[in-house]
């Protein structure tokens, strides 16, 4: 159960970590390239575009992995007060009021991208349920590596 645990989280994380350096190298190739078309007086028509749905999509899938990392803000003011057995306990009641939130976002999420997926948005024609599930998906990553961190937290490795 260790390995398996340790391998899936190697694999999600490794490939979200592609996926958002992608994204983001992508997304900075598009401003560079109108940046430049700009100056000859031209313009992509798609790029602004294109590049808002990459950022929200980035910032949401960057949003699991810094769950993973832990890097994340937090108040450990609080937990700093407390014996070492409480701090456990309180990390446990924050992950699992977190683990609640996020299964709510994920189900409230993925029905509000089911609502507005045949609009299109208005240069790419691209359904705009996609740009909205890039919330529910980075919550369900999130939630993923919530589990995992209580996993290792609950086995002694964190």
């Amino acid at each position: 159960m260790k390995q398996a645990v340790k391998t899936a989280d190697r694999v999600v994380n490794g490939l979200l970590e592609f996926v958002v350096i992608t994204m983001l190298a992508v997304m900075s190739a598009v401003v560079f390239a109108q940046v430049v078309f700009r100056l000859i007086h031209a313009s992509i028509p798609w790029s602004e575009e294109l590049s808002k749905y990459l950022l929200i999509w980035s910032t949401f899938l960057g949003a699991a992995l810094g769950v993973r990392k832990g890097s994340l803000i937090g108040l450990e003011f609080f937990a700093g007060l407390l014996p070492k057995k409480g701090q456990r306990v309180l990390t446990v009641l924050v992950d699992l009021s977190v683990i609640a939130l996020l299964a709510l976002l994920i189900g409230v999420g993925y029905w509000a991208s089911g609502r507005v997926w045949y609009q299109t948005t208005p240069v790419m024609k691209l359904p705009m349920g996609l740009m909205y599930a890039a919330v529910p998906t980075g919550a369900l990553f999130m939630l993923f590596n919530t589990l995992i961190s209580m996993y290792n937290l609950w086995k002694g490795e964190n």
